[in-house]
Parts: structure tokens; C-alpha cells; sequence
């Protein structure tokens, strides 16, 4: 599995050099580069993140304080030229603090911490059969075979179940769902919305139709749906 990150260094030279170093990792997928972390509060919103490399001292915040006001930051490794910051950064449960030149057994070492969390969430995803959330101040326990879909509502997210006809209302954003939900059962299929894989009945590179409902498919999520259009697709050629 891909690790997805992003890279914020306010210096393009240093920005660049890490991007190269990433690039001889197959695991790690860079999705974009920032110059600030002001420019990135609205992109974590919209894309699941993995990973944040992230330098500290730069221009209108630092990125310790950047990850202090995320209400659910991505994994860390800060990379700075600054040593001062290292206590911090591990109160922010950093997974490692590189300092700049980063060498590249460093890099690695720091590379293969995030695979071992990475490794260990997907273990506990998949073992897990259900997800707790605060509806109406209330933990509430749902268990994921009962979800059929969710729809993000700005910092609201509706979790509609089966056989229950009003869905149940709560505080998060679909980044912060899509982190509780295994990726083996459920998808990404819009800005709006996630899917129960196991309740979709019927499957195009546009639309998804659920029991009784349809849910359109954005096209920057395409590519989430194309492997299980075409095992939904085999598997219909093989009952005729």
C-alpha cells in the first residue's frame, strides 16, 4: 500500500532536494508540495494524508504550531536544520525529527517507522467490526456492517445504516471518517461521499447505486472505484 504525503518547507531548494531522496522509495506517494502550512488546512480537508514532512521555521507560523491547532493531524517527520525544536516535535508524537542535510540512511530509518504505524493501523482496521462516534453528546457504537453510506456536510458527516430511515448526525469531516473506516470495506467515491463496498448493487465510472439511492462519483475518485467496477462487472458476466 501507497503511503500518501505531503512536503511543506517554506525553502523551494530544500523542498526539491527532499522530493528527490523521496523518490527512490516505491512506498511513498507525494501528492503535493506547499512553500506554507497556511495554504494546506483546506487541502487536508479534501485528500486523505498519510504523511506530513514538515519543516518548523517558517514565515507566518511554525510548523510545530501548525500541527498543535490540527483537529486530526496526518503522521509527522519534521525536517529542520534547527535541533532546539527535536522535545517539541516528540510531544507531538512525531514519528522522527530529521535535521537538514537529512542523510539518506536517516530518511530510510524515518521511512520505515512510518511503514511499521502504517502496518499496525491496517492490522487494526481490518480486525475491527465496528467504529464509535458521539451522536447527540452520546458514544455511540455502530458496527460497520450496518453502515450503508456517509455523507459530508461541511464539519457535520450523516451515517446512514440500513433498515434505519433517519441518519445519524455527527461532528467530523469525511477525512476524519475515512481514518476510522477500513479501506478493505469502504470507499471514496466524491468530495460528499464514502460507501459500504459490500452494499453496492450496482457500479459505473459514474455513478453508484446503493439499496434505493444513488450516489454520484466524482471524477478525482475514478480511479477508487475502477477495480471494483470491473470485479462487479466479471462478476455479472460469469452469472449469465
Amino acid at each position: 500500500m501507497k503511503i500518501k504525503c505531503i512536503l511543506i518547507d517554506d525553502e523551494p531548494f530544500a523542498l526539491n532536494l527532499l522530493e528527490d531522496d523521496l523518490l527512490n522509495f516505491t512506498q511513498i506517494e507525494i501528492l503535493q508540495k506547499f512553500n506554507s502550512p497556511i495554504e494546506v488546512v483546506d487541502y487536508l480537508k479534501k485528500h486523505p494524508v498519510d504523511l506530513i514532512f514538515l519543516d518548523i521555521q517558517m514565515p507566518g507560523q511554525l510548523g510545530t504550531q501548525f500541527i498543535r491547532e490540527l483537529q486530526d493531524p496526518p503522521l509527522v517527520i519534521f525536517t529542520t536544520a534547527y535541533h532546539q525544536y527535536a522535545v517539541e516535535g516528540f510531544e507531538l508524537n512525531a514519528v522522527d525529527y530529521l535535521l537538514k542535510p537529512i542523510s539518506k540512511e536517516r530518511l530510510t530509518t524515518a521511512i520505515r517507522k512510518v511503514e511499521d504505524i502504517v502496518a499496525r493501523q491496517t492490522k487494526h482496521f481490518n480486525e475491527k467490526d465496528h467504529i464509535v462516534i458521539h451522536v447527540e453528546y452520546k458514544k455511540t457504537k455502530i458496527f460497520l456492517n450496518e453502515i450503508n453510506y456517509i455523507e459530508g456536510l461541511k464539519d457535520y458527516v450523516k451515517i446512514y445504516l440500513v433498515d434505519r430511515q433517519v441518519p445519524l448526525l455527527t461532528r467530523s469531516n469525511l477525512r476524519g471518517m475515512e481514518k476510522l473506516l477500513p479501506a478493505n470495506d469502504f470507499v471514496r467515491i466524491h468530495n460528499s461521499f464514502i460507501v459500504n463496498k459490500t452494499r453496492i448493487e450496482h457500479c459505473t465510472l459514474t455513478k453508484l447505486t446503493l439499496r434505493e439511492v444513488a450516489l454520484p462519483v466524482g471524477k478525482k475518485y475514478v480511479k477508487n472505484i475502477e477495480q471494483l467496477h470491473t470485479k462487479i462487472t466479471s462478476n455479472k458476466d460469469n452469472m449469465i
